[in-house]
């Protein structure tokens, strides 16, 4: 996929209203392949990130370079949220420890589910 078509395809995302609503402060950087000093990034690496305003430390989780979950396991997480990622597009983003959850196809949130824990009272 060349670059061009990358921003197509995210700028396709962003207009699904749901894109709007989610907690996921990654969406943009779906289908981006992240390197680091020319290496294209695999495994697990963490950055501090400024999130709501506020200093976090964030662990990623890479495949060829691309956000991406193995095992389960989130693709991106940090305290109170999780993302589940394959080949660079979200699937599933927990937010809020648990109490909000979104699910997503093809690059786009599908259905946001809030206040979960109130249900489950």
């Amino acid at each position: 996929m060349t670059e061009a078509e990358i921003i197509e395809r995210r700028e396709s995302f962003r207009q699904n209203d749901l894109h709007k609503e989610s907690t996921s402060p990654y969406k943009d950087c779906q289908l981006e392949q992240f390197s680091a000093n020319g290496a294209v990034l695999d495994g697990t690496h963490s950055r501090t990130d400024t999130i709501n305003g506020k200093e976090t430390l964030v662990i990623f989780k890479f495949k060829d370079g691309l956000i991406h979950s193995d095992d389960g396991l989130p693709a991106i997480e940090y305290p109170m949220h999780w993302e589940y990622w394959r080949e660079g597009l979200i699937e599933k983003v927990v937010d809020a420890g648990g109490d909000t959850e979104e699910l997503w196809k093809d690059g786009v949130p599908v259905k946001i589910e809030r206040n979960l824990s109130v249900r489950g009272e």
